[in-house]
């Protein structure tokens, strides 16, 4: 018969408990600032590249404005 009064050592549970938090804070920390890394990276290659919209275009050519009475110019015979 197992004896009431004598307290067992449950000291194993709790540091394996505490080693497993550690390493589960540890893990999140992580992935935490390899994402904040990430999107710094990101960030950068934004502002490098904003503005690149800006750039000069191909220039189009401009329609001809006329008259009917200057259509013979403009077209050939």
């Amino acid at each position: 018969m197992k004896n009431p009064f004598q307290k067992e050592d449950s000291n194993t549970g709790l540091f394996a408990g505490l080693a497993m938090g550690a390493i589960a804070a540890g893990g999140i920390a992580y992935l935490y600032f390899k994402r904040k890394k990430e999107m710094a990276a990101i960030e950068a290659f934004k502002k490098e590249h904003a503005a690149d919209y800006l750039k000069e275009k191909a220039p189009r050519p401009k329609k001809h404005k006329s008259d009917v009475d200057e259509l013979h110019v403009i077209a050939p015979q």
